[in-house]
């Protein structure tokens, strides 16, 4: 069978010079076929390196003894990740780091463990970063950062070239929600879905996430208090079904008490009220749809933009308006197992005001 003809855009390209995906190049040995890679560099330096390379092989100065290929490793960084284990993660975050993988393996899988450079490495993060997906990055470097240790615990390198890469900071963009932002958006709620009023408020009084509100069943009522179970952390939080909000004029019990006041039998304080396609009436709701009712109760309520609040700002709202109110330890209100992640749910970025408080 005939050879593959050439693109018409790649016929100049010296022998074994390969562009896999526009603008990134590999170079592939015709001595052992294995791939090296050249990067995203400029066509023009491609072609100037795979030329001086050809020469080299050519002329057989980098070959190897049949010791030394022998001797070397053969596992690639594809072969590398599979080992890595996934047992003991959350469900959330067994998926993002199967994401990282994926990415890692489509991009440096076909290259030999003892060959893997931090050239590669900052390649790939540098093509991530100019399409836009630094947090993407950031999570992508952390696991090749676990994978490489894996390596050189297993023998299959000497050292982790990911450690010498330059670390990735991502600037929050996402502004936080303001109380009249989210009352804004709260009158919009009941035109999205019945249940996202209610959703919100809970959110709200008790400092929950979407989780954790999506599946809170009414056995979780125990005398006095409400039983939150943190699925992130496994933390339980017992919340007081007397505490109040003074900021909205509502208590947990008070929001509670919307919650069954539905008129539909379930086991789960926020439910379908009625049958909606596969959603049976009293079945538990879906936590993308706190998500996508959110940004379209907001987007009714002409709150835009790329940094527009999400559901999960409902949080911090929460944390910052009982901080304000004084007499709530949200530390404890919100799971927080340290002082640092506190912090963060308690910065405004700016959505309000500093305020100087003085003590008579």
């Amino acid at each position: 069978m005939a050879a593959r003809p050439r693109i018409r855009k790649r016929a100049h390209f010296p022998p074994n010079l390969h562009e896999p995906r526009p603008g990134y190049f590999t170079w592939r040995d015709p001595r052992d076929g294995r791939t090296h890679v050249i990067g995203r560099v400029p066509t023009a330096q491609a072609i100037h390196e795979a030329i001086e390379a050809n020469l080299v092989a050519e002329k057989g100065l980098v070959r190897k003894s049949l010791s030394d290929r022998v001797s070397s490793s053969s596992e690639t960084i594809a072969d590398l990740v599979a080992r890595m284990p996934l047992d003991g993660y959350k469900q959330s975050s067994l998926y993002t780091i199967k994401s990282a993988q994926k990415i890692i393996t489509d991009e440096l899988g076909h290259i030999l463990c003892d060959e893997l450079t931090a050239k590669d490495v900052a390649s790939m993060l540098d093509e991530m970063k100019a399409r836009g997906v630094q947090r993407m990055a950031q999570t992508v470097r952390s696991r090749l950062m676990q994978v490489c240790l894996k390596g050189v615990a297993l023998g299959w390198m000497q050292s982790n070239p990911v450690e010498v890469t330059e670390k990735i900071r991502v600037k929050v963009r996402r502004r936080r929600l303001t109380l009249e932002t989210f009352q804004a958006i709260l009158a919009k709620a009941p035109e999205v879905l019945d249940y996202l009023e209610n959703a919100m408020l809970l959110a709200l009084v008790t400092g929950q996430d979407r989780s954790t509100i999506a599946r809170w069943e009414r056995s979780a009522i125990k005398g006095d208090v409400i039983i939150a179970s943190r699925s992130k952390t496994d933390v339980q939080i017992a919340i007081p079904l007397s505490l109040r909000m003074d900021a909205i004029g509502m208590s947990v019990e008070d929001v509670l008490a919307r919650c069954k006041g539905t008129g539909v039998v379930s086991r789960y304080l926020l439910h379908q009220t009625k049958s909606w396609g596969p959603a049976k009436r009293g079945s538990k709701i879906r936590i993308g749809s706190l998500t996508n009712g959110f940004q379209k109760a907001r987007e009714l309520a002409g709150i835009t933009g790329d940094d527009a609040p999400t559901f999960h700002e409902i949080r911090s709202l929460s944390k910052r308006l009982y901080d304000a109110q004084g007499g709530v330890d949200t530390k404890a209100l919100l799971g927080h197992l340290s002082d640092a992640t506190a912090a963060i749910y308690a910065n405004s970025r700016g959505a309000e005001p500093m305020k100087v408080r003085v003590s008579c």
